[in-house]
């Protein structure tokens, strides 16, 4: 007869039988039960195979005390002198199956555990392996950046040196020419500090300026002027470099003569056709 419902008496028959404390009738009697199909008491003893499982892993193994063996012969003789019952007739209905059906195996602590300590270590290992990644890229980013700029840097200091070596070979002709002027141009109110000198081959009509003035302002530029009595004619643009020296080459015209001073003055970028900005250096020829 299948049961309907768990009953203390049939769960101390099912935990007996897990741990193999039946006797062996008793052992047969409830074998018959559960092939009949009853599901509670399979459902039972699954239960009770599960914790005999886990219970037999977890204690640590033992030698049998040596009078064992003496109790287990006494008790297979005594059960061997009990008469055996005949298993009452079960008619089985033809469309029930006679085959016990037990539940799947629960996993063990440890082996659930596995699945998700190995991900949490290749999630470890992936999230080193990137860090490391990252800071070898960043250092790389920034030895590469200091080397740019090192680069950069050395291009300017070399652009530098090409623009004086330049500047002092047009220098040197001036002075070797035959008929020379110089002209010293000194800083006025809105730049005290500036400064300039113009080398002036008056045979070749040819002037080599040489300037020392602050930055110019965004959208400003420096622009260099013939002064003569009755008028003011641009000699061109001054662009000094980071440090504000500056250095041109421009070409005396004969509208400029006689000539009664030179002026720098700040402009608007481009220029201007006749001066607008105060002047920042002015010098007479000597």
């Amino acid at each position: 007869m299948n049961h309907d419902s768990v009953t203390s008496e049939r769960q101390e028959t099912a935990a007996l039988y897990a741990l193999g404390t039946l006797s062996q009738h008793e052992a047969r009697v409830f074998e018959a039960h559960l092939r009949d199909g009853c599901e509670v008491c399979n459902a039972e003893l699954a239960e009770f195979e599960t914790i005999v499982g886990v219970l037999g892993e977890a204690a640590d193994p033992a030698a049998p005390p040596g009078y064992l063996r003496d109790l287990l012969a006494v008790r297979i003789e005594k059960e061997s002198a009990e008469p055996r019952r005949a298993s009452p007739a079960v008619i089985r209905f033809p469309e029930k199956s006679a085959t016990i059906r037990k539940p799947p195996p629960v996993p063990s602590p440890i082996s659930r555990l596995l699945p998700w300590a190995a991900a949490a270590v290749l999630l470890l290992a992936l999230a080193y392996t990137f860090t490391s990644w990252r800071s070898e890229r960043e250092t790389m980013l920034a030895a590469l950046e200091r080397e740019r700029e090192q680069a950069d840097s050395l291009k300017e200091e070399i652009a530098r040196k090409n623009v004086l070596s330049e500047e002092l070979a047009q220098i040197n002709s001036v002075l070797s020419s035959p008929e020379l002027r110089v002209i010293q141009l000194a800083g006025l109110e809105p730049s005290a500090e500036s400064s300039a000198k113009i080398y002036w081959d008056v045979q070749g009509s040819r002037w080599v300026v040489s300037a020392d003035l602050p930055p110019a302002p965004p959208g400003k530029v420096y622009q260099l002027w013939f002064v003569t009595p009755t008028a003011k004619i641009s000699a061109g643009l001054i662009k000094p470099d980071k440090s504000g020296h500056g250095f041109s080459v421009v070409q005396f015209p004969s509208t400029a003569t006689p000539l009664a001073a030179a002026a720098i003055t700040l402009e608007p970028e481009g220029g201007s056709e006749q001066p607008t900005m105060p002047i920042y250096a002015l010098g007479k020829p000597t």
